[in-house]
Order: structure tokens, then C-alpha cells, then sequence
């Protein structure tokens, strides 16, 4: 899965909801007028629309051919393009043509909730027993008020991945990967030695969702905050700082390659899986690093935990999709239905575990037999996290944001940390307002 999250999307939050409240659709109480009490689920032969964003096909599509095959309701498909999404989205709601169900992007959920244009699941998932049990992260970005509107229908995690074989030869034990910061500087400086085209680390520098994927668990896993509970974003901090450093220090040590600087997302997966990179910060739903073809390259690889300064402290950013079922449609007891069933324990163990897929619920054990391209990120999405902020796209998915423009600053460019995260802080603040 390549990590653009969607970086060309321009349409800021205040815009979404500004169109839907002029189309009178309710901005910031989500639900519309549907009453969740009188919401049953029924399997009655209702053709339900349904769109998702493409580069999740294998586990979205799979699992609606699922349902398909064992429902008379039928789900059909419509795959939107990321860039595309949330500007379709509230043309469709102004129109009055949104979908039956929706599954967008984490991070893009506050947006969604907030035109009001989705149902109050809250209820329905207490109800039949989903509630305290869904990936908290996804819970989280779709929660407003206290009430949830959204459940997770892909599940992805941030973690780093690192080349065992490179490992070995720079005289590091392949199975014990680093815990700390110190730990990972050490090593990459090791594989760096070893010459021959090794680099120890590598991030996509120019991209900057792929950037919010692997350097904000650096600052969570130091208890620190991206955004506050009052959704503005937090920079001018000591964590974020420390994570500056970190990776400043990488860069200066000559562990990350030349090329990372430019990289807008294509790397992501693609340079670690020549077999030149010891450590790579990257992700895992299970599917896509069980890809790498490592063996045609002569390497093995493992996965762990992004760490904090400290052993103990680890971070991640959970990623993936959100499903949700527009308040306006037609079929909202056939799209519970699908959603009822997608949630639950029977499902996730049988449908996205043999398909193999990252189940979306904390309490679905990974048999051991998938190995820990699927056990290590089943085990990081309890603790997973997102960037939950209406004013997402303004402040981190621009490429001119305040976001991008802070880390590249740093880590390449040689900035000052504190001179850095103020002018950020700054910046981000302009930006919110917008």
C-alpha cells in the first residue's frame, strides 16, 4: 500500500462543511433525522452503493465479495480516487446522491462527521456488542460528542521494518531489533559502515502524509500530543523537538540516503525491498509487507515497534479506512446489516483473517501460522493513534503546509529544532483558522 494519503486533496474541512450547511444538511449533528432506535438490520435484497478510496481493493473488495455470497443484499462498488474523495463527497451530499455506505480515510473522518451527513451508530454498536472493541484509533476519528459514526473497515499500523540480513553482517543480532533511539542510530550507523551502497535508515522525506504515518508515533510514543482535545495542533513542544533531533542526527550521520529528500511516497516500500536499507519507518496491514519479495534479493526482514528515547516507550499511527452509513440513504437497515456483520467477531475471523487481513477488532487473536508480517501490526492497533483534526489536510497533507515544511527544515536542511516548531506552531495556527 503506497502512503499518499490523498496529499493533492485541496478541499479544507470549513469548505466541506460551508457547502453542506447551504444544501441545508445539518453541519456538526451528524445522524441527520434518522432515529438509530428504529434501525434494525435487514437482509432483505436491497442493492446498497458503496465507495472506497482505491489501494485497499484487496481487503474492501474481498470482504464485500463476502457478503455478497452469503446476503440477498448485494453491495456494490464505487471506487473514487483518493484526490477526489472528499470533494465528490460533499457535492453528493449537496445533491442529495451520497452512497448507502461510505469507507473513507481515517483521517479525513472529524470532516465527515461534522457535515452531518452520516448515521449515529452509537447505540447499534452497544447494542450488538462491537463497542469497547473496534480499533481505537478509528473509533476516535469518528467520534463527535460522545457518539460514534463510523466503524474501521481496513486496518493498517505504522511500525519499521529492518533488513535481518544487513543485520548480521554489521555484527548486530537479527533478533533483537532496537527499542530505543539510541538503539536504532546505533544500528543504522553499523549497516551505514558496512559500505557497498548500505544506508542504515530511510523515511519519504517529501511526502507529508507518509511523514505523519512514521514520525508522529515518534512523539506520541513520548506521551506527547499532535493534537489537543481542543483539535489544534501542538509543535512547539519538547517531543516533537526530540523527534526532530532524532532523525536530524540520522540524516547527519549519513544513514539516509540522498534520494529520501525527494521521495514523495513511491519509496515507501520499494528501496527497503532492494535489500540496501536496515532500517525502514513504513507500515504493515499484513498484505503489503508479506509482499515484499525479500528472497528474490537475498535478505530476510522482521518488524517492530517505531520506540521512543526510552526502552518501553513505542508509537504508532494507525491508518486504514472508516465505514459509515449516509443518514440520507434509502437502505439504512440494509446498510447496518452489512455494517453489523462487518464488525463482528465471526466476520474478522473468518473473512479478514483467511483472506489474510489485520482484523479491525482488538479482541480477534492472529493465529501464529501468518507469522509477524501479520502478528506484529495485529499487536500495535490497541495501541494505535491518528491525527484526528478537521483541519488535517491544511495543516500536514499539503505539500506546502506547516507540517512537511517543519520536518524537511530539520532533517535536511540542518534547522534549528525550536526555531522550527515555532514557526510550525505558528503557521498551523494560521492554517486552522482557514
Amino acid at each position: 500500500m503506497k502512503r499518499h494519503l490523498t496529499t493533492a486533496l485541496r478541499l479544507t474541512a470549513a469548505t466541506v462543511v460551508a457547502v453542506l450547511a447551504a444544501a441545508g444538511c445539518g453541519a456538526g449533528t451528524g445522524g441527520g433525522s434518522v432515529d438509530p432506535g428504529s434501525v434494525k438490520a435487514e437482509d432483505t435484497g436491497a442493492t446498497l452503493k458503496l465507495w472506497v478510496r482505491p489501494g485497499n481493493e484487496s481487503v474492501t473488495d474481498a470482504v464485500v465479495k463476502a457478503y455478497n455470497s452469503s446476503h440477498k443484499n448485494q453491495v456494490e462498488i464505487t471506487h473514487v480516487p483518493a484526490d477526489q474523495y472528499m470533494t465528490k463527497f460533499a457535492a453528493a451530499a449537496q445533491s442529495g446522491s451520497l452512497p448507502d455506505i461510505l469507507a473513507t480515510d481515517v483521517v479525513y473522518m472529524p470532516q465527515v462527521v461534522r457535515t452531518g451527513a452520516v448515521l449515529d451508530l452509537t447505540s447499534l454498536l452497544a447494542a450488538d456488542g462491537a463497542a469497547g472493541h473496534l480499533s481505537p484509533a478509528h473509533t476516535e476519528a469518528s467520534t463527535e460528542g460522545g457518539k460514534v459514526y463510523g466503524v474501521p473497515y481496513v486496518a493498517d499500523t505504522s511500525l519499521y521494518l529492518y533488513n535481518k540480513t544487513l543485520f548480521k553482517q554489521a555484527g548486530l543480532d537479527p533478533d533483537k531489533p532496537p527499542t530505543t533511539w539510541k538503539g536504532l542510530i546505533a544500528a543504522a550507523d553499523a549497516i551505514t559502515a558496512l559500505g557497498h551502497g548500505n544506508k542504515g535508515f530511510y523515511i519519504s522525506g517529501d511526502a507529508p502524509s507518509t511523514l505523519a504515518y512514521d514520525f508522529t508515533p515518534l512523539i506520541w510514543a513520548q506521551r506527547g500530543n499532535v493534537v489537543s482535545s481542543s483539535e489544534s495542533f501542538q509543535f512547539d513542544n519538547a517531543p516533537t523537538r526530540n523527534a526532530l533531533t532524532f532523525l536530524q542526527t540520522l540524516y547527519r550521520h549519513g544513514d539516509i540516503p540522498e534520494t529520501a529528500k525527494t521521495d514523495t511516497g513511491d519509496g515507501f516500500f520499494s528501496v527497503f525491498a532492494s535489500g540496501r536499507i536496515g532500517i525502514d519507518f513504513a507500515g504493515g496491514n499484513g498484505v503489503n509487507t508479506a509482499a515484499i519479495d525479500a528472497k528474490s534479493k537475498g535478505f530476510t526482514f522482521g518488524l517492530a515497534p517505531i520506540p521512543g528515547p526510552d526502552s518501553g516507550q513505542i508509537g504508532t499511527f494507525s491508518g486504514g479506512d472508516v465505514a459509515s452509513i449516509a443518514a440520507s440513504s434509502k437502505h439504512v437497515d440494509q446498510a447496518w446489516d452489512f455494517i453489523d456483520w462487518l464488525v463482528s467477531k465471526q466476520t474478522q475471523q473468518d473473512v479478514y483473517l483467511k483472506l489474510p487481513a489485520l482484523p479491525v477488532r482488538t479482541d480477534v487473536q492472529v493465529p501464529g501460522s501468518l507469522g509477524e508480517q501479520f502478528a506484529v501490526p495485529a499487536s500495535l492497533v490497541p495501541h494505535g493513534r491518528v491525527v484526528a483534526s478537521p483541519a488535517y489536510n491544511n495543516v500536514v497533507a499539503d505539500p506546502q503546509g506547516p507540517w512537511l515544511t517543519m520536518i524537511r527544515s530539520v532533517v535536511f536542511n540542518g534547522a534549528d529544532p525550536a526555531a522550527a516548531t515555532r514557526k510550525a506552531q505558528a503557521a498551523a495556527d494560521a492554517a486552522s483558522r482557514n
